[in-house]
């Protein structure tokens, strides 16, 4: 979500969209936020919070790798970020209510603390990681790819987590 973050106004532009409508669309980003947060909440009353989670993923995987492929209209970079955008904030409820759903409450602070650090170590690193893999391939598309893989990667993980007990 970081590299997407960072790289997409370069990546807009790239495909031909001029930088205000680039920076608006990337704004949708904060809106969506709030409301993958609301789809979360009435979502997990009625199914597994882990699915969840993987349908989020797995739809954040699919607009990323589909984004290349629609971005050259303003409608279809629309559609493919807001595709993208409602799994924003879906973590920030979902890490705590997992967390404490398979570790318990009891340890749940020391399970956070020690999990802070490599988040925010791979929250920096994968904006880097996506710009050296634009300098070497030249194109953005590559970018996008891996970051559907690493979404696809998560949705998979989420739904393996569904089968194994607490």
């Amino acid at each position: 979500m970081s590299a997407m973050t960072v790289h997409l106004v370069g990546f807009l532009t790239s495909a031909g969209h001029p930088a205000t409508f680039a920076a608006t669309v990337a704004g949708l980003l904060g809106v969506l936020s709030v409301t993958g947060r609301l789809l979360l909440t009435g979502a997990q009353r009625r199914l597994r919070l882990t699915r969840v989670v993987a349908a989020v993923f797995a739809t954040q995987g699919a607009a990323a790798f589909l984004l290349p492929l629609a971005a050259g209209t303003r409608a279809g970079a629309v559609a493919g970020v807001v595709a993208f955008g409602l799994g924003f904030g879906v973590a920030s409820l979902a890490t705590p209510a997992l967390l404490a759903e398979r570790y318990g409450t009891t340890a749940y602070a020391s399970i956070a603390g020690t999990l802070a650090a490599p988040v925010t170590l791979a929250k920096a690193g994968a904006p880097l990681g996506a710009a050296a893999l634009q300098h070497t391939t030249g194109a953005y598309p590559p970018v996008l790819a891996a970051i559907g893989g690493a979404c696809l990667v998560a949705a998979a993980g989420m739904l393996a987590r569904t089968r194994t007990p607490a």
